[in-house]
């Protein structure tokens, strides 16, 4: 009888959150290019040694959200192929020079010509070689503004080993089984297992769910692109149908969610592998407090049954 209760229980608690999954069809635009000033000050030609003036943050002075595509490994030296794309509000448009500081051997950065005002977008390249896996903080800087940027590095070596417990364990496991999964939301862990990667073949779309059955319930609805769904970081940027959520089972309220639309919260979601049946993931960035509408630290670590 123990085990038909947790099962139901579990039924009910993935209907629960199944409700929330809510696929974002709106479209947004992040800010449109405002035309350029007719007085000549604006004017700007590929010959002109003119500097562009803006900021990483929006009107309301949270850092505007970036997006991370590809996957970083330590000993592999960057090509290109990975990088991360930051959103600027350009005031003045110009040449342009964005970086980042060096950490854990690698350093990001970005330079050319703005040219409208606006939200412009531009890809930050990475340069170096990580030398540990881990999370690896950065600050982005341009001009006088500042924000931080969390980069997920996963081990390189190939001499890793996966698990055989997919159990409660920290153990990934490499078997067909619910694993586990914990996660912090500003500064609240929770953790449980039960964790499903489900892929529907359906608009490219693959759904994240996980649930303790007590107190949180937490859904990513990720943008997958051609070659199908693989390791790779997706984030809440990649898509108008990208969302991460987070549902209090007590109350069936939304506590914590992150869209495209999002000011100043990105959520990232790390495919890291995906062998046997089993996916192994981490969650790192910020989401919105529902409750103060403030952006907030959001990390862990899953591993998922493939569906």
């Amino acid at each position: 009888m123990h085990i038909t209760y947790v099962q139901k229980n579990r039924s009910n608690t993935m209907k629960i959150l199944s409700r929330y999954l809510v696929v974002i069809l709106a479209i947004f635009c992040f800010g449109c290019s405002a035309e350029m000033a007719r007085d000549g000050s604006f004017n700007l030609s590929p010959n002109q040694n003119q500097n562009a003036s803006g900021t990483l943050k929006g009107t309301n002075n949270d850092c505007l959200p970036t997006a991370i595509t590809g996957t970083f490994q330590t000993n592999a030296a960057q090509n290109g192929s990975n990088y991360v794309v930051a959103n600027v509000n350009v005031t003045v448009p110009g040449m342009y020079s964005i970086s980042t500081d060096t950490q854990n051997g690698v350093k990001f950065s970005a330079s050319g010509v703005f040219t409208a005002t606006g939200i412009q977008q531009v890809k930050l390249i990475p340069s170096g070689t990580f030398t540990s896996a881990a999370t690896t903080n950065y600050t982005l800087t341009y001009g006088s503004s500042s924000c931080p940027l969390a980069i997920t590095v996963a081990d390189g070596t190939g001499t890793g080993t996966p698990g055989t417990d997919p159990g409660t364990g920290g153990n990934p496991g490499t078997g067909t089984g619910t694993g586990s999964w914990t996660i912090t939301i500003d500064g609240k862990t929770y953790s449980g297992d039960g964790a499903t990667l489900s892929d529907p073949h359906f608009m490219n779309l693959a759904t994240l769910q996980f649930s303790n059955m007590s107190n949180v319930g937490v859904a990513f609805i990720l943008k997958y692109g051609s070659g199908g769904l693989q390791p790779a970081t997706y984030t809440t940027s990649d898509d108008q149908t990208s969302q991460f959520s987070v549902i209090n089972m007590v109350t069936q309220k939304q506590d914590y969610q992150t869209t495209k639309t999002s000011i100043g919260a990105l959520t990232n979601l790390n495919i890291q592998s995906i062998s046997g049946g089993v996916a192994r993931m981490t969650i790192s960035g910020k989401t919105i407090d529902m409750a103060t509408n403030k952006a907030v630290a959001v990390s862990g670590t899953i591993t998922a049954s493939v569906q």
